[in-house]
């Protein structure tokens, strides 16, 4: 990645209960680089190997997930854009 501004890594574990709690961590990172004009782009990466279930949820195949990451990340940029979540709080 070229002009790197920050990596944020963390592990995941959605504490819904059974059977997505019975699935590894997985692992989330975030990469951060300017995109030009003052903007910033950010790019995550979930991988997922070893648990199908929490896959489901994270990519919104699952209605549980509420749209997956695509709805949060959707949902940050608009809090960072206009001080307001999609969410409404």
């Amino acid at each position: 990645m070229t002009d790197l501004a920050g990596v944020l890594v963390q592990t995941w574990n959605a504490l819904f209960g059974p059977p997505v709690t019975d699935e590894p961590s997985t692992r989330l990172t975030y990469a951060i680089t300017p995109a030009g004009n003052g903007a910033t782009k950010v790019t995550m990466t979930h991988e997922l190997d070893g648990a199908p279930v929490t896959a489901g949820l994270v990519n919104g195949d699952d209605e549980m997930g509420g749209g997956g990451w695509a709805f949060v990340l959707s949902d940050l940029k608009s809090l960072l854009e206009t001080g307001k979540s999609l969410a409404g709080s």
